[in-house]
């Protein structure tokens, strides 16, 4: 599309997935009444994945995106501009 392969700008959000199975890394997230992982994704403004990061479901998202953003900034150091809810 013409844009550069370097992102500049993208969206931090988290998922929280009921499991059953795999010990130490099930926790709950009780403000969604879910037990299991959690899910932090980072995508660029079309949508395309970046970053991925699986937790317990346990983590906050403020201190899970925090990880994710310095898990992913070596590899996008242009990276100037994230939203997230809340």
């Amino acid at each position: 599309e013409g844009r550069d392969p370097q992102p500049t700008a993208a969206v931090l959000d988290a998922q929280s997935i009921k499991t059953s199975e795999g010990g130490e890394a099930i926790g709950y997230d009780a403000g969604k009444r879910v037990r299991g992982r959690k899910r932090h994704l980072l995508v660029d403004t079309g949508g395309l994945l970046l970053a991925v990061m699986v937790t317990t479901a346990s983590l906050q998202d403020r201190p899970g995106g925090r990880r994710l953003l310095s898990a992913a900034r070596p590899k996008f150091p242009r990276l100037g501009k994230v939203w997230a809810d809340g």
